[in-house]
């Protein structure tokens, strides 16, 4: 089978869901998830405030029985359904909360007042009412054909934000997802009408469904899976949303099963591990502490001419700098993020260093933010938290594997 391309590979193992976004048989995004215990990141709730903490401008909610969210008063007005207090948040009130980021360790998940039913094409805002497109939809002719098609949806009662990936589709293509997010809306709203508090609305489809969506549709040739539920699942998704990606969707019948063929067992192992070794002969040692990731380069076996000492040190932290930031997409590391590379004297080489970390985390999907090198020569980084680290998710389901 070829493995070449750029695919989303499905698979499961002792009721794990085992899944990956793979770029010429490597993964870029690997994760995991017991199949009967999936994030409730996107779900939508009914939820009703137990207490507002001014003292850190935050509220806890209930969205379920014997589950909560932390809610930060700063996201603006949500969306109240009952009691109304106009002013601000009182114990007791029923608002409308989204899940932005998973419970992490000790942590509770993240919840917002600002709602979106997330489409390939379109977002729908409940709280920001305008309408926009994409910034790097530049074409002046294809910015006026959005616009027209906007026209027709464009309600009082949301917004609608227009993404990159509808550049140059089909009207027929956007108009049926502009169908669809409109009546998810209505059916949003309709519950939301009649919800007790702690009521869930709207539930999120499993990342490994979702995930095809969240790249761009020239970077996925195929999504692949030997799992017939998933395959079913994967299917009925697609053809509400995006019927013609479905003949992106392939079913693997193999007995040589995908988690072999695509070595997961390999990658998770790697990726679970501190150490990682590089061409050179150098290594990146990872480690995380309860406030921050540290990443440290080590020179390992690289042997060392005084002479040359200064460029060989910069081409191992080139080197460095383009594997941490495949490491920091792979293995999901977010916050703050402090790596110790090798000491150089050269301003110059620290600079373009600096502007190659930069360019690499550019490649990935979730907001890198590269800050400056320290005078210890540390550079501090934060990447966005969003879904648990992978090494997290694999103890999770070692976890539930054991019980």
């Amino acid at each position: 089978m070829e493995i070449k391309k750029n695919k989303l590979v499905i698979t499961e193992k002792e009721g794990v869901i085992c899944y990956g976004y793979f770029q010429d048989g490597v993964p870029a995004e690997l994760y995991c998830e017991p199949k009967e215990q999936q994030s409730i990141l996107g779900n939508i709730y009914a939820a009703r405030v137990e207490r507002v903490a001014e003292g850190i401008h935050g509220a806890f909610l209930e969205i379920g029985d014997n589950q909560k969210c932390y809610y930060s008063l700063s996201a603006g007005q949500p969306v109240k359904l009952s009691p109304c207090h106009e002013d601000k948040l009182y114990g007791g009130d029923i608002i409308l909360v989204q899940i932005t980021k998973d419970a992490v360790k000790t942590k509770l998940p993240v919840g917002t007042g600002n709602i979106s039913l997330d489409g390939k094409y379109f977002v729908f805002t409940l709280t920001d009412k305008r309408t926009g497109i994409s910034k790097k939809i530049r074409n002046t002719v294809e910015r006026e054909r959005l616009e027209t098609l906007l026209k027709k949806y464009t309600r009082e009662e949301y917004g609608i934000i227009v993404r990159t990936n509808a550049a140059g589709v089909s009207e027929e293509t956007l108009t049926k997802e502009l169908e669809l997010l409109q009546l998810r809306y209505e059916e949003l709203m309709r519950k939301a009408k009649i919800a007790a508090g702690k009521t869930l609305l709207y539930r999120e489809p499993p990342h490994y469904i979702t995930l095809g969506k969240e790249l761009p549709a020239k970077a996925l040739d195929e999504i692949l899976t030997d799992h017939a539920e998933v395959f079913t699942e994967l299917k009925e998704y697609y053809k509400q949303t995006s019927e013609s990606e479905t003949t992106k969707i392939s079913f693997y019948e193999d007995t040589y099963s995908l988690y072999n063929l695509y070595r997961f067992s390999h990658y998770y192992e790697e990726a679970y591990g501190k150490y990682i070794w590089l061409k050179s002969g150098a290594s990146l040692v990872i480690e995380h502490t309860e406030a921050m990731t540290v990443i440290d380069v080590n020179t390992g076996s690289v042997l060392k001419k005084k002479k040359q000492e200064d460029t060989l040190f910069y081409q191992i932290n080139r080197e460095a700098a383009k594997e941490i930031a495949r490491q920091l997409r792979l293995r999901n590391i977010s916050g703050i993020i402090m790596i110790d590379f090798i000491n150089m004297k050269d301003t110059a080489q620290k600079e373009k260093l600096l502007s190659l970390l930069d360019s690499e985390c550019k490649k990935d999907r979730v907001h890198c933010n590269v800050i400056d090198m320290t005078a210890l020569n540390l550079v501090e980084m934060t990447r966005s938290k969003v879904r648990k680290p992978l090494h997290e998710q694999i103890r999770s389901c070692m976890k539930n594997n054991r019980s």
